[in-house]
């Protein structure tokens, strides 16, 4: 079972078990074409998930329309205070992508706040369409867009995912 069904099976048993299992932030991102031959991927918002998860929620077959990406750091991962995102498998969330560098951008949980910066890469990253400089971190709140090369990707905690894959579910329970 991959991230994805994963976190889907989780939302399905309710708010306390989701919260209990699931890192405490994700990225997501939409899988172009899967539910309506659209292959823009947009912004990300917190909107557009909401309508492409609704449909996934309720099938037991058939492509899935979301990725999920746990921010959860690696046991024996480089880099201790941050949750580094890249191409290479020493990262703690891997991008195989030829857009995605070795070593592209990274988060940091201080407090209550999540933070994000880019690692200096070659193609760059943006937060809500503003491109991140490299090695200066920026707040990011959850629902906000996030891209990683290529990678569209949208920003959340654990409580609203939970609230964003619940509310997609038909005759889901929390």
């Amino acid at each position: 079972m991959d991230q994805s069904e994963r976190y889907l099976q989780l939302a399905l048993l309710g708010r306390s078990a989701f919260l209990a299992s699931a890192a405490p932030a994700a990225l997501v991102r939409r899988r172009a074409g899967d539910l309506d031959g659209d292959t823009d991927s947009g912004r990300g918002g917190d909107d557009e998930v909401e309508t492409l998860v609704a449909p996934v929620l309720g099938q037991r077959r058939g492509p899935r329309a979301i990725e999920v990406y746990p921010l959860i750091k690696k046991p024996g991962a480089s880099f201790a205070d941050m949750i580094t995102i890249g191409r290479t498998p020493n990262n703690d969330v891997v991008l195989r992508d030829v857009t995605v560098s070795r070593f592209h951008a990274y988060f940091r949980q201080r407090a209550d706040k999540w933070l994000v910066a880019d690692a200096g890469s070659r193609n760059g990253s943006a937060l809500e369409g503003a491109a991140l400089e490299p090695r200066r971190e920026r707040e990011v709140t959850s629902g906000a867009a996030v891209r990683i090369g290529d990678f569209e990707l949208t920003f959340f905690t654990a409580a609203q995912l939970f609230e964003v894959l619940q509310d997609g579910g038909p005759g889901s329970r929390s």
